[in-house]
């Protein structure tokens, strides 16, 4: 994951295989987002394959987000393999995904 610093409206991509080794650094941009007051957008597109750690970070980033009032996380572009873990994890509407 790129470690270049989050502005406003930054674009996070996940790698195809987002897994537990990438949880970690995913959590650190959505914190530092959240630091700045920075809105993020997550892209999605190229997933293959997401762990339940991504996903976990992800809908506690969400949750974060909206607490604080200021701009949003979004969720750009999903694949449909994220869709399809998300769905069946019951994920989709904390992640703001409709089906």
């Amino acid at each position: 994951m790129d470690e270049a610093g989050v502005g406003m409206g930054d674009n996070v991509p996940l790698p195809a295989v987002a897994d537990l080794i990438e949880a970690g650094p995913l959590k650190a941009r959505l914190e530092q987002a959240l630091a700045t007051g920075s809105g993020l957008t997550v892209d999605a597109s190229a997933v293959q394959r997401i762990s339940s750690p991504c996903l976990q970070v992800l809908v506690a980033g969400v949750r974060s987000f909206a607490k604080a009032g200021g701009p949003s996380l979004a969720i750009g572009t999903p694949s449909e393999a994220f869709c399809e873990t998300a769905s069946v994890l019951g994920l989709m509407d904390a992640l703001g995904l409709s089906k």
